[in-house]
């Protein structure tokens, strides 16, 4: 009987290790690709949307903000400036960084080396923090129109 106990169990141990054999990877590489619920595909970022309703680094548009802080015209309008100059510079580094995701994505695809997806990466988070570099100052700028009460509701829903 313990023999065919351990028939069994070598059965299962050659199945599992012929499972394992048939990994996406390219030869080169010694660790298989790292698998995720979804495919890559879904993954990858979509193109850019032009416009976005959202103002500065907030979650909310600047109608909701603006009721909410009880802005004047002239601070809404300030802000609606800013906002129009913040697009305007963003605009083209929010493309940039979509269209590295998107290299990142097909690295990931066809197994690169693991020092060319950590660079890739490198470089996303670099242009990440550029934009909101960019965006803090667009924010001090906005800020600055403000009293000390719109600031403190500004913060509440800047999170």
């Amino acid at each position: 009987m313990k023999k065919y106990y351990l028939l069994l169990l070598a059965f299962i141990c050659l199945c599992s290790l012929s499972v394992k054999a048939d990994t996406p990877c390219c030869p080169e590489q010694s660790k298989p690709m790292p698998t995720c619920e979804k495919p890559c595909e879904t993954r990858c970022p979509q193109p850019c949307v032009p416009t976005c309703d959202k103002f500065l680094c907030t979650k909310v548009n600047l109608e909701q903000l603006g009721k909410c802080m009880n802005l004047s015209e002239a601070q809404l309008c300030n802000a609606h400036k800013i906002q129009e100059k913040y697009d305007q510079e963003v605009y083209s580094m929010k493309e940039r960084i979509q269209c590295e995701k998107q290299k990142l994505c097909q690295l990931e695809k066809t197994c690169a080396k693991g020092s060319e997806i950590r660079k890739q990466k490198r470089l996303i988070k670099r242009l990440e923090k550029e934009v909101k570099k960019i965006c803090d100052c667009y924010e001090k700028q906005f800020k600055a129109t403000l009293s000390n009460q719109q600031i403190k509701a500004y913060n509440k829903h800047r999170k």
